[in-house]
């Protein structure tokens, strides 16, 4: 089903679009400490201010994330001038660990103002890594807090290290550098360097290949000191970093994080490859793809004849796009025709558009009214991409077609980007009913979050996982949007927004990269014994959003992209049948908050079946 929302008619009613709608982001409200909408009036003055960071409610429960009391007035007390800086730094001696957090929060907020606090945040670093101290020292950069940071690395908070700035972000390349480095280090290293590499590429990207030059030039590639490789593993498709992984793939995963800037390392990483180690052929054909080389098709191509393989090689081809032509045509339109699952033939659908052939566009056409909905939607895209922007005026009619009469909302929102970048016009959505009326007739409520300027599906950190849980040795759960036991092992999803973010699996001794940094991973759902993550991204006019598959295959763990969403995820809900009932809306919702007129957001309410087919939800809730 799609809709149109308009801010002048707004409908305070019960539903998805309502809610959406009613959320008036910015909007000036009294203080509520659960409404981050209203922090701007929580205190007033540095006396106010400094009386609320030391207000408790409740015990202490040890979660990471400091409460609203605290939040709040450090980030008013962060606006304040440097006379309150002696007063902050006292209270990171408070006995309330809370309170303790604030203070050092609002010292990061305060930034250049509280340099003077730097060597009292390094001794509360020193007495607590796992503490906020390192948030300021971060937001500080001073060069004196890099030693401990060594001597603390691995009781600090990822999120901490992710952010540290131009000074003290080496001390993380020294890690990796260093040879006596273990493997617990160079795991934590290149997560965080790989999900910050915009950050420093011209600083790094010449000492990363400096140093996997170095790696691939032993005779025996190294590995961590302390890790044992028994046996040689059998060969995979994704990165894995576990005792058989050699150091030259965490190098490699790094540098392929930088992408463009990264492409210059293109020969260390070709040269990583002919090594055929089997934990670092993976990474190296995964950087060869970042760098959008030639080099990577053949190997491309023979993960896409491997079951096991093929999610990775689609969303590689993808990734490739023309570099991959004509080679990887025939390939994916064998796999469009004869593809077993609905998700293969339309993630095969989605790299012939990138490919950009047009030997392909006969038998995408044909597919925009296959048998499966996935298929279908992919198709549109598929033909509304750039690369057959030559063909135009032979597909805007066809387009246009769909927009008005298609059966899935996905093909219709598909189709209306590509006429607005094929045809240069604007096409709107249907107009909106009234939305009390979209509410899903089933068990279930909608979960939905918001923040200081957005709304999203999972606002909400998750919460500390109880002790014995595969998930409480993660390092880095303290900022992932996911954390998921399954078994022994634990899924953990960090999301960026636009910048992208990562999924993967830990388990004892071994960490299993299913998807980065094209990922924005917000919630994990169990339908019909399936676990699927959420993934959604609302950002500036554009929203996005695909369900992923998660599963192991002879002890293997892989991501499958199994359904595209008509937009960024907003809230969802499990139906009696066991089936996903997702609402979604194709635009960012800044747009039209606080009743700014004149703009619309195509919103969609549907619901996704065990098999991966997608349909709309009518107004009596019916498919």
């Amino acid at each position: 089903m799609e809709r149109e929302l308009k801010s002048g008619r707004p409908r305070w009613l019960a539903g998805l679009v309502c809610v959406v709608v009613a959320l008036a982001l910015g909007c000036s409200r009294p203080w509520k400490r659960e409404d981050t909408r209203t922090w701007e009036g929580c205190c007033k003055g540095a006396d106010a201010c400094l009386a609320l960071l030391q207000e408790l409610h409740g015990p202490d429960t040890g979660e990471k994330w400091l409460p609203p009391e605290q939040a709040c007035a450090a980030w008013k007390l962060g606006r304040e001038g440097e006379g309150v800086v002696p007063r902050l730094v006292s209270l990171l001696r408070h006995p309330e660990r809370r309170v303790r957090g604030g203070a050092a929060q609002a010292l990061a907020e305060m930034e250049g103002k509280a340099t003077g606090a730097v060597p009292a945040l390094i001794e509360a670093y020193e007495r607590e890594p796992g503490g906020l101290a390192l948030h300021a020292l971060a937001s500080l950069d001073d060069e004196r807090a890099a030693p401990a940071i060594v001597r603390h690395l691995l009781e600090s908070p990822t999120s901490a290290l992710e952010h540290l700035g131009p000074t003290l972000a080496p001390v993380l390349f020294d890690v990796l550098e260093n040879s006596e480095s273990s493997w617990e280090a160079l795991v934590l290293v290149r997560h965080v360097l790989s999900r910050r590499a915009s950050m420093h590429t011209e600083t790094f990207v010449p000492r990363l290949r400096t140093l996997l030059a170095r790696e691939l030039g032993e005779s025996t590639l190294r590995r961590p000191p302390g890790t044992s490789c028994p046996s040689a593993p059998a060969p995979g498709c994704e990165a894995v970093f576990d005792g058989c992984t050699p150091r030259a793939a965490y190098v490699a995963s790094v540098l392929a994080a930088h992408a463009r800037e990264g492409a210059k390392g293109e020969p260390e990483a070709l040269q990583a490859l002919q090594r055929a180690d089997v934990r670092l052929t993976p990474v190296a054909l995964q950087a060869l793809v970042a760098f959008r080389s030639p080099a990577a098709v053949p190997g491309v191509l023979e993960q896409l004849a491997v079951p096991e393989c093929r999610a990775r090689a689609l969303a590689s081809l993808a990734l490739l796009g023309g570099v991959a032509r004509p080679a990887a045509t025939e390939p994916l339109l064998r796999l469009l025709a004869t593809g077993k699952e609905g998700w293969e033939r339309a993630r095969a659908a989605e790299a012939l558009g990138h490919v950009g052939d047009a030997a392909a566009l006969e038998a995408l056409r044909q597919a925009v009214y296959a048998p499966h909905s996935e298929v279908q939607a992919a198709a549109v895209d598929a033909l509304g991409s750039y690369a057959f922007r030559a063909h135009a005026k032979e597909l805007v009619p066809l387009l246009q077609r769909v927009v008005t009469t298609h059966a899935s909302p996905v093909a219709r929102s598909h189709a209306r980007l590509a006429l607005q970048g094929l045809a240069e016009q604007e096409v709107r959505p249907a107009e909106s009913i009234d939305c009390a009326r979209i509410i899903p007739a089933r068990s279930g409520g909608w979960t939905l979050g918001e923040g200081h300027t957005s709304v999203h599906l999972h606002w909400e950190k998750p919460k500390a996982p109880p002790r014995g849980s595969p998930c409480a040795a993660v390092r880095g759960g303290d900022s992932a949007s996911v954390l998921e036991a399954m078994g022994e092992a634990c899924l953990v999803g960090w999301d960026d927004g636009e910048f992208g973010g990562t999924l993967e699996v830990h388990e004892a001794g071994r960490v299993t990269v299913l998807e980065e940094p094209r990922a924005n991973p917000l919630q994990v759902v169990r339908m019909h014994g399936a676990l699927v993550v959420v993934e959604g991204l609302a950002h500036m006019y554009f929203g996005a959003g695909r369900l992923v598959r998660v599963d192991a295959s002879e002890g293997r763990w892989r991501a499958t992209p199994w359904v595209t969403l008509p937009g960024a995820p907003m809230a969802y809900a499990l139906d009696e049948a066991g089936d996903l009932v997702v609402g979604t809306t194709d635009q960012r919702l800044d747009a039209f908050v606080c009743g700014r007129a004149g703009t619309f957001a195509p919103a969609h309410v549907v619901r996704v079946t065990g098999d991966g087919r997608l349909a709309p939800v009518e107004p009596d809730g019916r498919p």
